[in-house]
């Protein structure tokens, strides 16, 4: 835990700026599962379970926890076209113009564009809440549904905000999740504090704080082999949350981790003419092991 860091004021924490985990219903799994297989062979299931779909049934739970291990990359080189569904002109370009900041460390390339099909759709209308699917679970939500959603930003909202709910989200369309849930983080939750503040001031239920807050992600689902409190995927933490006064503050920007790890998972191609440089197959080898089993 990065100690002395600024967490949120007082001020900064009467806002709802933190996103809500966006989960496909379970009767999708299956064919989330799938869908991700058919996108990238590399998001079939590690390990002996052999996940088997049979129609016109009810999954069983050995079926269910194949779908729940399954990867959701997308195909390394993929466009990705993104297209918004109402929302102010003026904020669309400040969305693209942040997105886009992945495309310099990822094999990706975001298309905003008026696509009639769109792999990813957002909606902008003001409900306090922010989320995202996760990679290629978006291909499972039908049109015109949305699959990421901004219910706070306006006109006049302070560009850093933006930029770090954007990037944020967009880092969760690319497959990654929240680092706050690391299963090695080092946060010493005070508990009734968090569920006083989530609860009274941003209508969240006790289980949705559990789920978003305290529940720690599977060694294999996370996407850094270390904690990270620099990740843009983390939420702020103020020091009043925890009873050592840590705070994580607001990470506006990607980590050098972020970066790093998000070149690994989509490698770009080596510069043309480059000598001895390692083929993107070699690049994702080296990623670490919890890319191979799940990672978003």
């Amino acid at each position: 835990m990065v100690k002395n860091r600024r967490g949120p004021t007082r001020a900064e924490a009467q806002g709802p700026h933190v996103c809500l985990e966006m989960r496909l219903p379970p009767q999708l799994l299956l064919e989330a599962a799938e869908r991700a297989v058919a996108e990238d062979p590399q998001n079939a299931t590690a390990g002996q379970i052999m996940v088997e779909r049979r129609l016109g049934l009810q999954p069983s739970s050995a079926e269910m926890f194949g779908a729940l291990l399954t990867g959701k990359r997308w195909k390394n080189g993929r466009t990705l076209r993104v297209r918004h569904l109402g929302g102010d002109p003026a904020i669309h370009a400040k969305v693209e113009s942040n997105a886009k900041m992945w495309e310099q460390f990822a094999n990706l390339r975001l298309d905003f564009g008026g696509h009639a099909k769109a792999e990813l759709r957002i909606s902008y209308h003001l409900d306090a809440q922010s989320w995202s699917y996760i990679g290629t679970d978006a291909l499972s939500v039908s049109e015109p549904e949305h699959t990421m959603h901004y219910g706070w930003l306006k006109p006049n909202t302070d560009d850093e905000e933006i930029k770090r709910v954007v990037v944020h989200e967009f880092g969760h369309a690319l497959g990654m999740i929240h680092e706050h849930q690391h299963p090695t983080r080092e946060i010493s939750w005070k508990r009734e504090t968090v569920y006083d503040y989530y609860i009274k001031r941003l209508g969240w239920t006790k289980e949705q704080v559990d789920r978003n807050i305290f529940a720690a992600q599977g060694r294999g689902e996370t996407q850094f082999s270390a904690y990270d409190p620099l990740s843009i995927m983390h939420y702020p933490v103020p020091e009043e949350f925890t009873a050592d006064r840590t705070a994580v503050g607001w990470n506006v920007d990607l980590s050098e981790t972020d970066k790093s790890f998000i070149g690994q998972v989509y490698p770009k191609p080596p510069p043309a003419g480059a000598m001895g440089a390692p083929p993107p197959t070699a690049v994702a080898t080296a990623a670490p092991e919890m890319i191979v089993r799940r990672w978003g």
